[in-house]
């Protein structure tokens, strides 16, 4: 550890991020480092994500992609602070290789997301979205199509049950909902909760809620198989990633109605301005902010803030997701 100033130009590419902070920009700034902000707002190509990132030394990023020719072209890159935890936009095979260091904010957001979960659930199931619309139509839609269902009692199915899952289980707990899990990690169920296979659950439940990390093996795990296997009643949630749903197969269920509804905050592409999904009915949709909130956002891009910092000052941080980098 030392106390001489670090110098080089650190690229933003988090929306939002207040240069004038003491805990984020003006921490940077004091240490010696110069801020671009660039903001990720629309879909981005690693070439334009290549072009903007120039001779910097650091990101705090978003979503943005880094593939390896990425790595290779830009020498100066020393480290990407994730505002989040997902790393599947990144060539971490290649960031290693290169020597730059990958952090995330693992904790900082995991009740936010749960409760955005939540907030799916209850807007799907209760048709908040479409009663809103209905009566800025001048329409008192009381009963009929908009009738909505209870999560209070249902059976909620989870895919997955990792720190998020399990905040999300304390919730549906409270509303005394059955809450079936499939993880084949687990030997033991979570308390209050029964362990079942996949299809099982998918057959059994109301409600069945995505938390898993998008990897080789949970990539489309959600197609068109296993859309029939859900109750024509029952809706389907996902606040993980885009990718383990096929997006095509839950347009042509939503449409004919084989499935009762569904909320999606993450997308195959995002933002998902050319999907089929915009026009399929019975469908909330929100732009990726499950994880997001004034607490979450602070707490990430504080820390991305002082990982850069530790990085550059030749400090590894504790959520490096790739020590070998050092």
């Amino acid at each position: 550890m030392h106390d001489d100033p670090i110098r080089g130009e650190v690229v933003v590419t988090w929306p939002g991020f207040d240069v004038d902070d003491p805990a984020t920009g003006l921490l940077l700034r004091d240490a010696g480092l110069s801020i671009r902000l660039e903001p990720k707002t629309g879909p981005r190509s690693a070439h334009e994500l290549r072009d903007l990132l120039g001779d910097s030394v650091a990101v705090i990023a978003s979503t943005d992609p880094f593939d390896a020719e990425t790595f290779e072209l830009r020498k100066n890159l020393k480290v990407i602070a994730r505002t989040g935890v997902g790393v599947d936009s990144i060539d971490m095979t290649a960031a290693s290789r290169a020597g730059v260091a990958v952090v995330t904010t693992p904790g900082a957001n995991e009740e936010t997301v749960a409760d955005h979960t939540l907030a799916l659930m209850l807007a799907v199931t209760r048709r908040v979205v479409e009663q809103d619309r209905a009566i800025r139509d001048h329409r008192w839609e009381r009963a009929g199509e908009f009738l909505p269902s209870d999560l209070f009692g249902a059976t909620v199915g989870l895919i997955g049950s990792g720190n998020i899952g399990r905040a999300v289980i304390r919730r549906l707990l409270a509303f005394r909902s059955n809450v079936l899990v499939a993880d084949p990690g687990l030997a033991i169920a979570p308390e209050g909760t029964q362990l079942v296979d996949l299809v099982t659950l998918l057959s059994q439940s109301d409600v069945v809620s995505l938390h898993v990390p998008l990897l080789d093996q949970t990539r489309g795990l959600i197609g068109a198989d296993q859309l029939a296997l859900m109750r024509p009643s029952a809706v389907l949630v996902n606040c993980s990633r885009g990718h383990i749903v096929d997006e095509t197969a839950l347009a042509r269920a939503l449409t004919s109605r084989q499935l009762a509804g569904a909320a999606l905050d993450v997308f195959a592409d995002e933002p998902p301005f050319d999907s089929e999904l915009l026009s399929v009915p019975n469908l909330v949709l929100t732009p990726h902010v499950g994880g997001l909130s004034t607490r979450s956002v602070a707490a990430m891009t504080q820390r991305a803030s002082r990982a850069v910092i530790d990085v550059l000052s030749g400090r590894r941080p504790a959520d490096t997701v790739n020590p070998a980098a050092f």
